[in-house]
C-alpha cells in the first residue's frame, strides 16, 4: 500500500483497503514520557510558585514510574492538567500543551516504539494502517520519523478531538466498510475505545495503569501483548468478534481522576 503522510489524512486512506487500523499516537505508537514532560515543563513554567512546582514533578515523577500501581489519572497528560489546575486556566493549560508540541517537533526527545512495531505494522496486507491523534500535524511527522515508522503509517489525522471526534471519524473511515473491518489501538479509554466500540468496531486497550474502565476485545499492558491478536482480526473480522463477545449493556467503571485538560490528549 502506497504511504501518504498528509494533513488531509482521510484523502490518504486507501479506498480499496479491506480493513482500517486506527492508531492512537501517545502512549500506543509513541512511547516515553518525553512528551508528557514537554507538556510540564511548558505548563508548570507558568506557575509563579517555585516550591509548588517542585511538588508538581515530584508527584508527576512517582505517577509516571508506578506502572499499573498508579491509579490516580488516565495518563501523563491527564496528570499534569490536574496538577496544575488550582493555578493555570484551561486556556493557559491549551497554550502549554500547543508549546510542547511545536517544542518536540524540533527535538522528540525521549521517545521510541513499542519493540516490534515496525515489522509487526509492515506485516499488514491489505489494511490501511492510520495513525489518529488529538496532536497537531506539526511534532507528529518528526516524531514518526526519528521512531522510524513512517513507511509503515499510510495516514495521519491529526487534531482529531477524540473522543467527540470520532464520531464523524469513524462512518468516513469505514467509507462504506463493516464496522467489524475497523479496529482501533489506543491508551486512553474514553478517546480511543468507548466510542468505536459503541459503533460496533474492534477495539485494544493499552492499559499501562491498570485501569478498569470498561470493556475491549483486546487488552494488555503493553502493545505488544496484543499483536497476535489484531493479526487474528485482520484475517477473519467478523469471526474475530464473534469469538470474543462483550457484555451488554457495557459495565463502565468511574475512573477515580475528575479532573480532564483543557482539551483531548494523544
Amino acid at each position: 500500500m502506497q504511504n501518504s503522510n498528509s494533513p488531509d489524512g482521510l484523502a490518504a486512506v486507501d479506498p480499496a483497503a479491506a480493513s482500517v487500523l486506527v492508531l492512537d499516537f501517545d502512549g500506543t505508537v509513541c512511547l516515553g514520557d518525553g512528551p508528557v514532560w514537554a507538556y510540564a515543563n511548558a505548563a508548570f513554567g507558568r506557575i509563579n510558585d517555585v516550591r509548588a512546582t517542585h511538588q508538581m514533578r515530584e508527584r508527576l515523577t512517582t505517577f509516571l514510574s508506578a506502572g499499573a500501581r498508579a491509579a490516580a489519572y488516565k495518563d501523563g497528560y491527564f496528570a499534569v492538567a490536574d496538577l496544575a489546575a488550582a493555578h493555570l486556566d484551561a486556556d493557559a493549560l491549551d497554550a502549554a500543551y500547543a508549546e510542547s508540541r511545536q517544542a518536540l517537533a524540533t527535538l522528540p526527545g525521549d521517545v521510541r516504539a513499542p519493540e516490534g512495531l515496525h515489522d509487526f505494522l509492515d506485516q499488514f496486507d491489505n489494511v490501511a494502517r492510520v495513525l489518529v491523534t488529538n496532536a497537531p500535524y506539526d511534532g507528529v511527522t518528526e516524531t514518526l520519523a526519528t521512531l522510524g515508522l513512517t513507511d509503515v503509517i499510510d495516514a495521519i489525522i491529526a487534531d482529531a478531538k477524540k473522543p467527540a471526534g470520532f464520531r464523524d471519524l469513524l462512518p468516513r473511515l469505514r467509507d462504506g466498510r463493516p464496522a467489524s473491518h475497523l479496529l482501533s489501538v489506543g491508551d486512553v479509554y474514553d478517546n480511543d475505545i468507548a466510542i468505536p466500540l459503541e459503533s460496533g468496531c474492534a477495539t485494544a486497550f493499552i492499559n499501562r495503569f491498570g485501569h478498569n474502565p470498561g470493556p475491549s476485545h483486546l487488552h494488555g499492558a503493553r502493545f505488544e501483548e496484543m499483536y497476535d491478536g489484531i493479526h487474528a482480526w485482520a484475517r477473519d473480522p467478523e469471526q474475530f468478534l464473534r469469538s470474543r463477545p462483550l457484555p451488554t449493556p457495557y459495565a463502565r467503571q468511574p475512573h477515580p481522576s475528575a479532573t480532564a485538560p483543557a482539551k483531548d490528549q494523544p
